[in-house]
């Protein structure tokens, strides 16, 4: 009897597979949705580590800074309700109306936000290479979400009148509130950083052109050679070369590009 190959510890099964319901905060239709397609990359990302917990030829992983959001939060909170205390304090008065409710809202934000920061489930993000899968974190208490690649919806944000903040690479949660998550990359603009997820999924591709890649590209290019080089998975506006000229003439037998 054959053994079963064992999962590897980053493996995760896969949840949603196509987005259900109806969707009103970040689904803003088939034109607000980025392409996955491969470009330029930026030459300061090229030459910056990228900052994550695992990097290699088959996963990527990083822990996102979820205990950010409770930690803006109470602390937007605490301020509004120490501000409130001192002025009704300077005015020898505790307010009434609209005043009173904002005071107690506070506190209902800064007690949700203490809470939350202490029951929150662990919060992951899994580049699953070989898989096709991401694994990211579901929506405050949901349990994380794992999707396969070329199902997933990605958007990016808008900014304010002044574009701070525009063109922030946002994915889509299959929820039924379609909540988004900020995909944290730290590339220049949304469109470099899902060509770089891109090329990294293409698992028919060659490893991005990162150095942190580089101690890998020798096994990849054998596990590609060994299956006879199969056609990319997903388009590119750029040619993706193998590490060497002797490996680039060997796969080119199959295809170029």
């Amino acid at each position: 009897m054959v053994a079963k190959k064992k999962k590897h510890e980053l493996y995760r099964k896969i949840t949603h597979s196509e987005y259900k319901g109806i969707k009103k905060i970040g689904d803003k239709g088939p034109q607000s949705w980025l392409p996955k397609v491969i470009i330029e990359p930026d030459e300061l990302e090229h030459k910056n580590k990228i900052d994550h917990e695992v990097v290699n030829d088959e996963f990527i992983k990083k822990s996102p800074n979820a205990h950010i959001m409770p930690q803006i939060g109470g602390g937007v909170a605490l301020l509004a309700i120490v501000l409130y205390t001192y002025f009704s304090i300077k005015k020898d008065s505790f307010g009434e109306g609209f005043d009173l409710f904002l005071y107690f809202f506070s506190w209902f934000i800064l007690i949700l936000f203490i809470v939350y920061y202490y029951t929150m489930p662990k919060k992951e993000i899994i580049f699953n290479r070989m898989e096709g899968t991401i694994t990211f974190p579901g929506w405050m208490w949901n349990k994380n979400i794992t999707m396969p690649f070329d199902k997933i919806k990605f958007s990016y944000t808008t900014g304010g009148a002044n574009m701070i903040g525009a063109y922030q690479l946002q994915l889509v949660r299959p929820d039924k509130a379609g909540s988004i998550f900020f995909f944290p990359m730290g590339a220049r603009d949304c469109y470099h950083a899902l060509s770089f997820i891109t090329w990294y999924m293409d698992k028919n591709r060659p490893l991005p052109s990162h150095k942190d890649f580089d101690p890998y590209r020798e096994k990849d290019f054998q596990r590609r050679k060994k299956k006879k080089f199969p056609k990319p998975l997903y388009k590119s506006r750029i040619p993706t070369p193998e590490a060497t000229p002797e490996q680039q003439a060997e796969r080119e037998k199959y295809w170029r590009g």
